[in-house]
């Protein structure tokens, strides 16, 4: 049988060969358990494919449609409804109930993704109709607006469309970045791209009709949509899907759901795991069995040691097995996993020098070195994938086991920033300087990400813009960060932020190197506060352990409420908007020390 061709083409196929068959469930907050067989799933998008088919395109071939609906079942007929239609799907989101200065980010970030890519419709709930259309407007644009209940939920098949209209190189969705330092860029990911991903991850694997997954990704997010949701519905899987806010009011429940479906696949952040560990109490644990999941992908932010060690740890009894978590690597550029560990692979944990590593030597652990844990991602997710450790300067391959930006080539590469043609040329169109070579034509993505290959796998140290320097030597944040985590039970989710210096007297000068002009200051959301809190022990313990294993003496630390921290929908910290807000006084942390004094309830 040969390979659908596109994600509608699959759909379509599963709708005739196992449309009794449970596509995916979804509970939300606001409803119980809702589900769709494989052939409901199909109908609706082919219904409401018949009202995009009509639509007009704008400057573009083919109607860009955005889809700002909450996570949901009307999400993902809505985004299979844009590949039935060839219409490209913008995916976004819809604002959250929380401050008035959220509410006027949504709409700045809305309109710059408005201005950019003009969609002919936005399909939203009907309450949120006239503020999109007012943002819109301001915007200089008037999309149709369009309700997905409208459509035929109760359509089984593409009964009424003639068929899947998307080809492979069509461009089938923009999935815009994050957006913190700078406007936010389209990725363009083609339908190709698409399959080729979910295809390789699905084969990677093992995962076939028969097989359930279970997750609470964000559906406006590429690991949620494409991992999550994309990649289980194409291997014919039944999938059971709840929210980013269920997950966080209730984590027991998504292990609830992986033991009572049996599912065999989930993906989530570290922080995510992390989460299952701190907040579930072993007595809440009782009843669980994992023993059915075998690939629990874990990606998105720094994987930490940490992390995979207390899982496996806390729900072995309970049937995990510890080979299931597979740290993985991707970012949208690549449309979501760039690596990953091969079935039944132990995650693999490498002790190295973090002075070399800060150096950019080879990184073989030595004694009388201060060492750090590499956690390896795999090998690339297919053949046809190249995975090179290049030079961010000189643009020469480095060997293994030294650092560098991570460069990728392969049919999952998107096809560059839409309307950022300089842009797309410098990022996804790179060379390695290597005359003479006989790939010395082929073009790669540059991540941004810094890695090594270490053992035979890839692992990635940091982003090469988020290094902090110290005395000659690069420091990763994410391993400052994993150092405070680990310096009281308190402590939890740090950032370590640079800073611009400011002068603070004659102590400070003689803590920091005369030519520096940042300084490092630590952030850490505990997990309780009040008067029986002893913060100066929290804030010696994080002070310390981080002068004792990177040698950096901080300028402040400040402790905070959960959720203070500014993070992605992927649990990455939005340093660039952390650094602004502390700055500006604007974290307010419970209790705060800089250099002589500690005060509680807010800083001086």
């Amino acid at each position: 049988m040969s390979e659908p061709r596109t994600l509608a083409h699959a759909l379509a196929a599963h709708a005739e060969t196992r449309g009794d068959t449970d596509a995916i469930a979804y509970t939300t907050p606001q409803s119980s358990e809702e589900t769709l067989t494989y052939a409901q799933l199909c109908g609706y998008a082919a219904s409401l494919a018949t009202v995009l088919a009509d639509l007009p395109p704008r400057t573009h071939h083919r109607p860009f449609v955005l889809i700002a609906l909450p996570n949901g079942l009307d999400y993902v007929a809505s985004f299979f409804a844009c590949t039935f239609a060839d219409a490209v799907a913008v995916t976004f989101h819809p604002p959250t109930l929380s401050t008035a200065r959220a509410g006027r980010a949504y709409d700045h970030r809305l309109t710059q993704i408005l201005r950019d890519c003009e969609p002919s419709a936005i399909i939203a709930q009907p309450d949120l109709h006239p503020r999109l259309r007012e943002v819109s407007r301001a915007a200089g644009l008037d999309p149709v607006m369009l309700d997905p209940r409208a459509a035929d939920r109760s359509a089984t098949g593409p009964a009424g469309f003639p068929g899947p209209r998307s080809r492979p190189e069509h461009l089938a969705l923009l999935q815009y970045t994050s957006g913190s330092t700078s406007n936010p860029k389209g990725v363009m990911v083609s339908h190709a791209n698409l399959v080729h991903n979910v295809t390789r991850l699905s084969a990677n694997l093992g995962t076939g009709p028969g097989q359930s997954a279970a997750g609470w990704l964000p559906l406006f997010h590429d690991m949620g949509l494409i991992g999550m949701v994309c990649h289980p519905l194409w291997a014919g899987m039944s999938l059971h899907m709840a929210t980013p806010a269920g997950f966080l009011r209730n984590p027991l429940r998504w292990l609830h759901t992986l033991s009572r479906t049996r599912a065999t696949f989930t993906i989530a952040p570290d922080f995510g795991y992390a989460t299952a560990v701190q907040k579930i109490t072993e007595e809440r644990r009782e009843g669980l069995d994992l023993s059915a999941l075998r690939h629990a992908l874990n990606g998105a932010e720094p994987v930490r040691p940490r992390t995979i060690e207390q899982f496996a740890k806390a729900y072995a009894p309970y049937g995990f097995d510890p080979h299931a978590m597979m740290p993985a690597y991707g970012l949208a550029e690549a449309t979501l996993v760039v690596s990953c560990l091969s079935q039944k692979a132990a995650p693999a944990l490498s002790e190295v020098s973090a002075d070399v590593l800060g150096g950019q030597q080879r990184v073989a652990a030595a004694e009388g070195t201060r060492n750090t844990v590499l956690v390896g991602c795999g090998r690339a997710l297919a053949e046809d994938t190249e995975i090179a450790i290049v030079d961010p300067v000189t643009r020469v391959r480095k060997q293994p086991g030294e650092v560098g930006e991570i460069w990728v080539h392969g049919p999952s590469v998107a096809g560059g920033y839409w309307g950022r043609p300089k842009e797309s040329d410098s990022t996804f169109r790179a060379r390695v300087s290597q005359p003479g070579h006989r790939d010395s034509e082929r073009t790669y993505l540059r991540t941004g990400d810094l890695g090594v290959w270490h053992d035979h796998q890839v692992s990635v140290v940091g982003r090469i813009k988020d290094v902090i320097v110290h005395r000659g030597t690069n420091h990763y944040p994410h391993d400052i960060e994993g150092t405070v985590e680990d310096s009281h039970p308190l402590a939890v989710r740090a950032a370590a932020l640079s800073v611009p210096r400011a002068d603070d007297g004659p102590e400070a000068g003689q803590a920091a190197q005369a030519d520096q002009a940042e300084q490092v200051v630590l952030v850490c959301e505990l997990t309780d506060y009040g008067d029986h809190v002893d913060y100066d022990a929290v804030i010696a313990a994080a002070r310390n352990s981080v002068l004792e294993e990177h040698g950096i003496p901080v300028a402040a630390v400040g402790l905070l409420r959960a959720g203070a921290v500014p993070r992605t929908t992927s649990g990455k910290v939005r340093r660039h908007e952390a650094v602004l807000r502390w700055s500006a006084d604007e974290l307010r942390p419970v209790a705060l020390w800089r250099r002589g004094f500690i005060s509680e309830g807010g800083q001086r």
